[in-house]
């Protein structure tokens, strides 16, 4: 207790000092809050200034280190409110605008950075680093052809510069040109072949090209490098151990995912890898790592694991954390665990409980209420309030109407109504189903699907399905499969794209229709994968929300789909706790026929009963960016 008393006088000794200083002298306060910001003492500049608040008019600098303070702990709207009164009392700092446009670019709005950039570049032509940022900004914002110009024009004055080089191989791999990439990266190499991020990012396209032992290679160097250096990150762990994985080594594997945990115990993405790799591999207490971790200072950390503990079921265990932490100081946080909260409530069979959750939050809240918003829907649908439900979901589409999750739940509110016309101009199975032999000539598809048949079936060592998806009963591959060099998966791509397209060309668009406005030749692959089923395997009915056409490709039929719908894909039957609906639609399913669907439809599987496995190939497509 002495000791705590000892250090609180003396933090309270040097802030009254401080402020004596400023209201004095207060010039010489602004070295004393660089000097504060250098040794990540962000707690003590908020409250030095916030002690004499005018002294955010005195200079800009001072802005810049109280906003960045307040970023640093985690006060997003405050700092972004610093900022802009910052901006409007000193409008020609190009500083200022520099650091306003960075804080806007970490908090995911590249749009507004840019102008800034743009802005601070416009006043002080002879800054690298605005332009340098602008870059950065104008990638994020996924105009990557704008970003590679300026990029280019400034490596031509910095040759050297290792940041931008990497920059533009970021930017290269985004617009497919992975050659250029790779030649960038090298050059970051043969400049200095210690460099981290460029030994990281060459193993990232490596793993992409499915070269597994070469980005190894490349990840243990970057690991190597950055624990010498002191720089080791938990993403360079992350990297390493998830290739090991998909190379076959799980035991290797295992062994840098817990070396990195041990060196970052608190980490979110690194626990959440961990346990989803572990639990696939079926190692016995894989969420251990985690739950050592679990309290309200971690609050970030529990949040996570309480997702994790939704997705398999555990719903009495998330929402023991979450309760604790709905009122959380951090705006993320409480709100994230607010949402959680309330579906948690719902599998629990506690609906009332859950719309109060989700309603009472969204009357507290001026920010990123859409989550609150879909779990005070779900709820609605579960007391059967389905013509609430269909005003919230209706907003919810006008929100973000490119979520196709969300177009899938105001499907359900309409069909629950007896809303029969706008039900179906959503899901018209007759006109939006489309099945077709992936190869017109029968002898050549049965020929591919066999040989595609023994190449995928070396895929599938896992032993549980991932955590987080449909399946139940089998296997998932990783990565996105049409994304690899393989030939055979080459030709495979090729070969959905064109049944893709006859689907398309067959279709007619609609404007204000979520599948049918979109309609495109220009398509892409955004995921891929390659799933089996054993005995009593099954998908659960879901919807994939990333996508816009996402279809399945039969590999590997059993016999038993002759009999009584076993295996069967089923159109229509919502998986929502107190929701009760039939099938619409269901296709029996044959080898050698893909079948396409709008991303929004609910779609699941009846079980396959005997030891035969059903094999396909699933995928999500979108059309394509025009990436400026």
């Amino acid at each position: 207790m002495q000791i705590g008393l000892h250090v609180l006088v003396r933090f309270q000794y040097w802030i009254r000092g401080f402020i004596n200083t400023m209201q004095g002298q207060p010039n010489i306060v602004i070295p004393q809050l660089i000097n504060a910001f250098r040794q990540k003492d962000f707690l003590s500049i908020v409250k030095a200034v916030e002690a004499t608040p005018s002294l955010v008019n005195v200079d800009p600098v001072v802005v810049q280190l109280y906003g960045g303070a307040l970023r640093k702990l985690a006060q997003h709207k405050k700092a972004a409110k610093v900022f802009e009164k910052g901006l409007k009392k000193f409008p020609s700092s190009t500083d200022l605008m520099n650091s306003y446009g960075n804080f806007l670019l970490d908090n995911g709005n590249p749009a507004k950075a840019s102008q800034l950039f743009r802005k601070a570049s416009s006043i002080n032509t002879s800054s690298f680093d605005y332009k340098y940022n602008l870059v950065r900004s104008l990638a994020a914002e996924n105009k990557y052809r704008e970003a590679k110009q300026l990029g280019e024009m400034l490596l031509k004055n910095s040759p050297s510069h290792s940041s931008l080089i990497i920059q533009l191989a970021a930017i290269e791999t985004e617009l497919g040109n992975t050659e250029n990439a790779e030649a960038y990266l090298v050059a970051v190499i043969n400049i200095d072949n210690r460099n981290v991020t460029a030994l990281n990012n060459l193993g990232n396209l490596l793993r992409g090209q499915g070269k597994l032992v070469e980005a190894i290679k490349h990840y243990e160097l970057a690991l190597s490098n950055a624990i010498q250096e002191k720089v080791d990150t938990p993403l360079i762990y992350q990297n390493l151990a998830a290739v090991m994985g998909l190379n076959g080594d799980t035991e290797a594997a295992l062994a840098i995912y817990e070396k990195g945990l041990t060196r970052f115990p608190t980490d979110s993405a690194l626990n959440k890898e961990y346990a989803h790799f572990a639990w696939i591999k079926n190692v016995s207490s894989p969420f251990a790592f985690f739950e050592k971790q679990l309290s309200v200072e971690n609050a970030a950390l529990v949040v996570v694991y309480c997702e994790l503990m939704l997705r398999i079921g555990e719903a009495e265990k998330a929402r023991k954390w979450l309760e604790r932490l709905t009122d959380h100081a951090d705006d993320s946080v409480h709100l994230a665990a607010s949402a959680h909260l309330s579906s948690a409530l719902r599998d629990m069979g506690e609906f009332e409980a859950a719309l109060q959750v989700s309603e009472s939050k969204l009357k507290g809240t001026s920010g990123d209420t859409i989550s609150l918003l879909v779990e005070k829907g779900y709820a609605l649908l579960s007391l059967n309030r389905f013509k609430d439900a269909i005003s919230v979901f209706e907003r919810v589409c006008r929100m973000a109407p490119l979520n196709q999750g969300y177009w899938t739940l105001l499907s359900t509110a309409y069909k629950a109504n007896g809303n029969t016309t706008k039900y179906s101009n959503l899901c018209d199975y007759q006109r939006f189903v489309h099945a077709r032999m992936l190869i017109p000539s029968s002898d050549e598809n049965d020929s591919f699907i066999n040989v595609l048949k023994d190449y995928l079936s070396t895929l599938h060592s896992d032993e549980r399905h991932p955590i987080g998806q449909s399946l139940r009963n089998g296997s998932q591959t990783f990565e996105n499969l049409l994304d690899s060099d393989n030939s055979l998966l080459q030709k495979l791509k090729h070969f959905l794209e064109e049944r893709a397209a006859e689907f398309i060309a067959s279709l007619q668009t609609e404007k204000k229709h979520p599948f049918l406005s979109r309609l495109s030749q220009d398509l892409t692959f955004i995921g891929s994968w390659s799933v089996r089923l054993r005995k009593s395997g099954f998908h659960k009915s879901h919807y994939h929300s990333e996508g816009w056409l996402s279809g399945v490709l039969y590999i590997d039929v059993p016999e038993e789909v002759n009999v009584g719908g076993n295996g069967w894909l089923c159109f229509g039957r919502p998986d929502i706790n107190g929701v009760e609906m039939d099938e619409d639609f269901a296709i029996k399913p044959e080898a050698g026929t893909v079948v396409f669907f709008p991303s929004y439809m609910w779609h699941g599987t009846n079980p396959i009963e005997t030891n035969s496995q059903r094999m396909t190939v699933a995928f999500d497509i979108v059309p394509k960016d025009k990436k400026g």
